[in-house]
Order: C-alpha cells, then sequence, then structure tokens
C-alpha cells in the first residue's frame, strides 16, 4: 500500500494508544507538512541564473519561476557572460541547458544593445530576451501552460519602409567617437590632492578591421603641509596618443601595428615613442572567445625616448628596438571564469634589459553554495631604462609621483564566498 506524507501522519495519530500525548507531535508534525506544501519552488520551475545583470529586475519579471541558488537542483540552468564592445554597446552570450526532467533541451543565442540605451533599458531589454528563450525552451513540457506568447506584425507602408532604411544607414561608417573630461579634488586641512583626466577616443570595428586613436592626458598636483616647513608639493603630468591597427587573416591569426606617442614626468620621458608591428595565433577560433579563447602573440618594434633628467645609464636620448611574447589563456563557463598570462618581453641590443610578467585571476564556484577567487601577479623588472640618474626627492617618494628603482613587484588577493539556506526565496524587499 503506497502511502504519502498526509497519510503517514494520520496513520500514525491513529495507532497511538494515548492520543493526547502525543498530540503535540501530530500538531508538529501536520505544521511542517503545511509548511513545506506552502513554501516556495513546489509548484515552480527551479531556475538557476549565472550573469552579470540586475538580478533584482530578473525575480520581480520571472515571478513565474523559482530563482533558486544552486544550480545542481535547478531545472534550467542559465549562463551569460557579457561582451563589451569598443563602440560602448554589449552583445549578452546567453546559454540555456535543461536538467532533470528537461536534460536534452539547450539553446543558445545572442542579445545585443546599444551604448545609447540607459542602464534600465538595457536590463529591460535583456529580460525580455531571457523570458523568450525560457518560454521556447519550455514548449512541450508541463510548464508550457504557464506561458502566453503575443506577436504583431506592424504593417509598415513603402514610404515608412524607405524612411526606416534611410533611418538605420551607417553615415559614420562603423566609426565611434567618445570624448570624456573628468576632475575630482580631495582636500583636508594638511594635504589637498587635484586630478584633471581628459580623453578622446576614435574606434572602427568590423569583422576584418579593428581600429582605435586615443589621445590622452592626465595632471596631478599634490600638496602636504608641514609645521615649520615649506609645503611639499609635487606635480605628476602624462600625456600621450595610443593607436591600434588590427587585420583579421582568418578565425585564427590576425595581424596588428601598434604606434604610440608619450611624455610622462612619472616615467622620466619628455618625449618617447613607440612602432610595434604585431601578429597573433588563437588555438580556439575566434568565434568561440565569448567563452574560451587561447592566445599567442609576438611582437617587434623601435622604441626612442627622449628624457627630463640624465637616466641611471647615463642618457638622454636613446633608440632601441624591442621584442615580446604575450601568451594569455582566458576561459569562461558556468562553472567560473579564469584566466591566465605570461609575457615576456627585452631589448634587443642588451637581452639582460628584460622582463618576465605573470597574471592569474580566478572566480571558480567549488561545490554547492561555495565559491572561491583569487588573483595575483609577479613581475621580475630588470628593463627600467628610463629612470632618472641620482635619488628621488622626498616629494616624489611620499607621494608616489615618480617611478622608483626595483627588481620585481607582486600583489595577490583571494577570498572565498559561500550561500546556503532557502534554496527557493523570490521576494523582492529592498526596504532601507
Amino acid at each position: 500500500m503506497g502511502l504519502n506524507s498526509r497519510s503517514l501522519i494520520v496513520y500514525f495519530c491513529r495507532l497511538t494508544t494515548q492520543p493526547m500525548r502525543f498530540l503535540p507531535v501530530c500538531a508538529l508534525l501536520a505544521y511542517a507538512l503545511l509548511l513545506t506544501s506552502t513554501s516556495y519552488g513546489q509548484k515552480r520551475l527551479n531556475l538557476f541564473t549565472e550573469c552579470d545583470c540586475n538580478r533584482t529586475l530578473l525575480k520581480q519579471e520571472l515571478n513565474y519561476v523559482n530563482h533558486t541558488i544552486d544550480p545542481v537542483n535547478a531545472q534550467v540552468n542559465l549562463f551569460i557572460v557579457t561582451n563589451y564592445l569598443s563602440n560602448g554597446g554589449r552583445v549578452y552570450d546567453l546559454q540555456f541547458k535543461g536538467q532533470q526532467e528537461l536534460a536534452g533541451n539547450s539553446l543558445n543565442f545572442k542579445v545585443s544593445t546599444t551604448a545609447v540605451m540607459t542602464g534600465l533599458e538595457r536590463d529591460e531589454y535583456l529580460n525580455k530576451r531571457i523570458e523568450l528563450g525560457l518560454a521556447g525552451f519550455l514548449a512541450g513540457t508541463d510548464y508550457a501552460d504557464m506561458v502566453d506568447l503575443t506577436a504583431e506584425a506592424p504593417e509598415v507602408s513603402e514610404v515608412e519602409t524607405e524612411d526606416v532604411e534611410e533611418a538605420n544607414a551607417d553615415h559614420w561608417n562603423s566609426w565611434i567617437f567618445e570624448a570624456s573630461a573628468s576632475f575630482s579634488s580631495d582636500i583636508e586641512s594638511q594635504r589637498s590632492r587635484n586630478d584633471l583626466r581628459l580623453r578622446f577616443e576614435a574606434d572602427r570595428t568590423t569583422p576584418d578591421w579593428r581600429l582605435r586613436f586615443s589621445p590622452n592626458f592626465f595632471y596631478r598636483i599634490e600638496r602636504i603641509d608641514q609645521k615649520d616647513k615649506d609645503p611639499l608639493i609635487s606635480i605628476r603630468r602624462d600625456q600621450g596618443i595610443d593607436g591600434r591597427v588590427v587585420r583579421s587573416i582568418s578565425n585564427h591569426w590576425s595581424v596588428g601595428f601598434f604606434p604610440s606617442v608619450s611624455s610622462s614626468t612619472y616615467s622620466n620621458i619628455n618625449l618617447g615613442a613607440r612602432l610595434s608591428p604585431a601578429i597573433e595565433y588563437n588555438i580556439f577560433d575566434y568565434n568561440q572567445v565569448p567563452f574560451k579563447e587561447f592566445t599567442i602573440a609576438y611582437r617587434v618594434g623601435w622604441v626612442y625616448n627622449n628624457y627630463v633628467d640624465t637616466t641611471v645609464y647615463l642618457k638622454t636620448q636613446e633608440s632601441l628596438a624591442r621584442q615580446s611574447l604575450d601568451i594569455n589563456l582566458r576561459l569562461r563557463q558556468r562553472w567560473g571564469s579564469v584566466f591566465a598570462g605570461v609575457s615576456a618581453g627585452n631589448y634587443l641590443d642588451d637581452f639582460q634589459k628584460n622582463r618576465l610578467s605573470l597574471d592569474i585571476q580566478a572566480n571558480v564556484r567549488v561545490i554547492k553554495g561555495l565559491s572561491f577567487s583569487v588573483s595575483g601577479s609577479y613581475d621580475i623588472i630588470n628593463d627600467q631604462i628610463s629612470l632618472a640618474k641620482g635619488e628621488a626627492s622626498i616629494e616624489d617618494i611620499l607621494l608616489g609621483q615618480a617611478q622608483l628603482a626595483t627588481n620585481y613587484s607582486a600583489d595577490l588577493r583571494f577570498g572565498f564566498s559561500y550561500t546556503f539556506g532557502s534554496l527557493y526565496n523570490n521576494v523582492i524587499n529592498t526596504r532601507l
């Protein structure tokens, strides 16, 4: 005889020879059953979402599913990768994957947003596409009755069609321009710091070409007052123009050219110029970049520096050749993301003037609810050719306004987070 939980409680209470004695136990079991039958998640589809998105709005719009914190117990896993475009827009890669009774069902598609969209417009647009994907995902299942899809095809006259085509015509030929300026001031009774940043960027991205030119300017002045002494005043000024011209050759190969002109009081460079051709090979297809890429890039080029002060190598100016090799691996999967990079470079006239850089970043979901993150870098530095001769001033040392001699640099950050408790909580409450 098959018994459900309700039948077992009634059966247990009837078998007791002293019903009053076991009345509290029966009441407690009945209350627990009531909580179970009315709790969140028992009549809804369980959805787990891994994304960089507005989760509050997502819960509010998709209030007909359970937003679970456990990907294992979810019937649908939604994994979203955000790709930031050079024109300020974004492309979201959405991957729906069914589990349990929905195993074998999957759906992948992309959603594009523009730079002129506000944050709310972008979030609402993404949520609508998520709902459409979820609706198609549920077709043919018991949850299909929950879906009501309405689509209307507007009637467009021939004149309106011509107007739309004219409005959609790209008169800028894929060029995007962005200008920005910012000023910040931090003032206390005995110290102050003022920063000014100016930046302009011209960018053109097509399937075959990637062009970018970016002038920039940075100015900082810091002051520290001292008792019975003159105040410490330090000024830093950096400015330059960076360029990038990249040509796609195939799904695995690309070539590029990187010119730049710069000036920096921090680096003791009055005028610096670089010209660096480069070639890159991606072991994976470039179409898989949102989820995985393994690139090997080689650069060799010319470097010219005219220095503010005489360097530790007794140079006031010099012209050198430099080469570098960069190897980068980036993975973005449902279990998390990993980046590992190695960069090695040296000047061709003296291989002892070299630099080796290691970089790693990882954010991984280890087990149910437990995520671990770590990031760090380590640099072996033997190529500080622009260091000024002599000792840095006390002002520049205290205020960090000048480059200091070092043969290494390192940093490390790590942490973890553990989420546990109710698997299903669809309540939105932002009070206080």
